[in-house]
């Protein structure tokens, strides 16, 4: 038995946690509902704050350090729903004590940043669940410290196997992160103004509900493309839900129909799950769509409390292609393998599990309230497992900003997404969140839309 196991069994660590939880326990009882504060303090640290930053911040989500579920406790002591859990991180909401009794064991622990030279059992740990819950084929993975430079791996492996070839297809209004090269690559002007362009992605048109066509269109793009510059192009990214893009989901068959070109032309297939793993009723919408036999390169995120990039035997990369000093934190990776077990034990997943559940009656409910406030209000709306959208009146990007502002002030956080029309964005704490919070949340949509009429 090694010192850290008696360290980690003996008496006095788990009296110390086993204290420390049960002090947490009563605190976020006393968090029960949303509520307002007239303290000054959250707006000043948010002044101080948005002054080192040289930029406001969206509005003043500075949390205190408890909440109860999918309530949350600001700096001010105020209290609201948190329905985008930090676009999409937390899903079992705020002071679970299950996670946090992890965290607190990881967190006493010598080294608190885990590094590809140096690593502890909890690395090894999550990638045995999260790989043995992808299935084959992925086989590998590699750790990153953020979604975009996961995608920047998956880049990397790409043109390490496919060279010369070096650019990318992507879908028109894609999102892929905002470093130097996936900047280049999103399809979004706003986000690499000033920046020198590389060109090294083309585009082809997402699925279109309103367009029977549309699979065929995009068929003929990509063969367009393919026929024009195959000697150049090495794989293929799919966003399966649109996320900063809008939220927008297509069938399997969309995708089947491009994968297969894609593999009958030896294009690399990457599927972008930075923002819908575990959110969609199977751990990866890949999954859920019927896609295991078409994917060679994964990357994921968010709610995993990690990002990483999975690939199959064929994209594994020579030694010394991957590398860097940090891996994940101690505490991170131990919590991402707890948040694996847990959506495995707690059933969220297939037809009749607790996120298909989460979705008939959170759909139900914005269908209500549509009734209520008329479809020139609400429109559009999209529900995808915990990942929920609505159109606010026209969609137009002010009035949207503003609608989710008063929300904030109201005690609701969401966020928006779309490039125009854009759309109210929900990410819910699908772990701990019910009826019945939901629908108390949407009275508070309801009469902020009423405070704006």
């Amino acid at each position: 038995m090694t010192v850290a196991t008696t360290l980690f069994k003996g008496t006095s660590f788990l009296r110390a946690k086993r204290d420390t939880l049960l002090a947490i326990k009563k605190a976020k009882g006393s968090i029960t509902s949303v509520k307002k504060s007239s303290s000054s303090l959250l707006a000043q640290t948010a002044k101080e704050l948005s002054e080192l930053r040289g930029r406001p911040l969206f509005y003043p989500a500075l949390l205190s350090g408890i909440g109860n579920g999918a309530l949350v406790e600001l700096l001010d002591g105020s209290v609201k729903y948190d329905f985008i859990t930090g676009i999409g991180t937390h899903f079992f909401g705020h002071s679970d004590l299950d996670l946090i009794g992890v965290a607190l064991e990881a967190a006493s622990q010598n080294v608190a940043m885990q590094g590809n030279l140096q690593s502890g059992p909890e690395l090894k740990d999550f990638f045995f669940f999260l790989l043995k819950m992808a299935g084959a084929p992925l086989k590998y993975g590699w750790l990153a410290t953020s979604g975009t430079d996961a995608n920047e791996t998956a880049l990397k492996i790409i043109r390490h196997k496919k060279t010369p070839a070096y650019k990318i297809i992507a879908f028109k209004n894609c999102f892929h992160g905002r470093t130097l090269i996936m900047a280049d690559l999103t399809d979004q002007d706003a986000y690499r103004k000033g920046l020198h362009r590389y060109h090294d992605a083309y585009y082809v048109p997402f699925f279109d509900s309103n367009d029977p066509t549309s699979i065929e269109k995009s068929e003929i793009a990509l063969k367009d493309l393919l026929v024009q510059h195959k000697s150049e192009i090495g794989g293929f990214v799919f966003e399966l839900i649109q996320g900063e893009g809008g939220f927008n989901p297509a069938p399997s068959e969309f995708f089947k129909r491009l994968m297969t070109i894609c593999k009958e032309a030896n294009i690399a297939v990457w599927v972008d799950e930075i923002q819908t793993a575990g959110r969609t009723g199977e751990l990866f919408a890949f999954q859920k769509l019927g896609l295991q036999n078409y994917v060679d390169i994964v990357t994921v995120g968010k709610m995993l409390q990690n990002c990483a990039t999975l690939y199959t035997e064929a994209y594994n990369p020579q030694a010394g292609l991957l590398a860097g000093t940090f891996a994940g934190t101690t505490v991170s990776l131990a919590v991402g393998k707890r948040i694996l077990e847990r959506l495995k034990e707690e059933k969220f997943f297939g037809k009749n599990g607790k996120i298909a559940q989460i979705e008939k009656w959170v759909l139900s409910g914005l269908k209500n309230l549509q009734k209520e406030v008329g479809e020139e209000t609400i429109s559009h709306i999209g529900v995808l497992g915990t990942m929920v959208s609505f159109q606010f009146r026209k969609g137009e990007l002010e009035e949207t900003k503003k609608l989710i502002l008063t929300l904030f002030e109201e005690g609701v956080m969401t966020f928006y997404c779309g490039r125009g029309p854009y759309k109210v964005r929900f990410l819910l704490p699908g772990g701990v969140i019910t009826q019945k919070e939901f629908e108390k949340a949407l009275t508070l949509v309801k009469k902020t839309m009423q405070r704006m009429e």
